[in-house]
């Protein structure tokens, strides 16, 4: 099924991965990582979500629209046949077209809607894991007019997949364990507070109220040891290339 071509460039893709920094920040880390798939085995159209409590995290984006994204999250993440929640896991690598979880008439809104609004064609996801947890989704979409994702792509995807999680496992591992003891929105929520946003563009930004913004910054204050946002981002900047 592969032709020469194509080996050559998966076993340049593996190389790249394997020869990553883990040590990065964990923003780097996806895009360098999304920028390999991309060189070597031209999919164009990526995105790195990361997994807490069975929920997408703020993805890192590799030629997808911001605002496609924002309105995926606000009103169609439950309608897509690839999201974690519709799926039957046990497939490290899916395609949309073959989803058995989710009714049909969910699979066509998602695809005749959301995608054909965004000139999108078709989707295909890799879900990742340490020690056996599902931790991250790398999705794939392929625009109007391109090829649809096949068993070849499957293929390629498997011979990187192991490389991966484990370039992976070793990038969250070696982050600074101060980033252990927060959740995933904490990690948001500080990322977006480095940037100099105020709580209520935070709250935009990730579809929740100013109030829980407050909370989750109270909880980073406690962890930090801090009593005000001025002294959480004098003692965070230590830790700015993980977060």
């Amino acid at each position: 099924m592969f032709l020469e071509n194509d080996l050559e460039n998966i076993l340049k893709a593996s190389y790249h991965i394997s020869n990553m920094n883990v040590k990065q920040s964990n923003e780097g880390f996806k895009h360098e990582l999304l920028h390999t798939i991309s060189q070597h085995l031209g999919y164009h159209h990526m995105l790195f979500w990361e997994i807490a409590n069975n929920e997408l995290t703020a993805p890192v984006l590799f030629n997808i629209e911001r605002h496609t994204i924002n309105e995926y999250l606000q009103r169609y993440k439950n309608f897509d046949p690839l999201h974690p929640q519709n799926i039957n896991t046990q497939h490290s690598i899916q395609l949309m077209n073959r989803n058995e979880v989710m009714c049909l008439q969910k699979q066509t809104h998602y695809k005749e809607v959301f995608l054909k609004e965004n000139r999108y064609e078709d989707e295909m996801a890799m879900y990742l894991r340490i020690d056996n947890k599902l931790v991250a989704v790398i999705g794939f979409l392929r625009k109007t007019g391109e090829k649809l994702f096949n068993e070849k792509d499957i293929l390629k995807l498997v011979y990187l997949k192991r490389n991966i999680e484990n370039m992976y496992s070793l990038h969250h591992y070696s982050q600074p364990s101060i980033l252990f003891e927060m959740t995933e929105r904490e990690k948001e929520v500080l990322s977006f507070v480095l940037k100099g946003l105020k709580n209520i563009d935070i709250a935009q930004q990730l579809f929740v109220s100013e109030n829980t913004i407050k909370k989750h910054l109270q909880n980073l204050y406690r962890k930090f040891q801090v009593t005000n946002r001025t002294q959480l981002l004098a003692k965070c900047l230590k830790y700015i290339d993980h977060v």
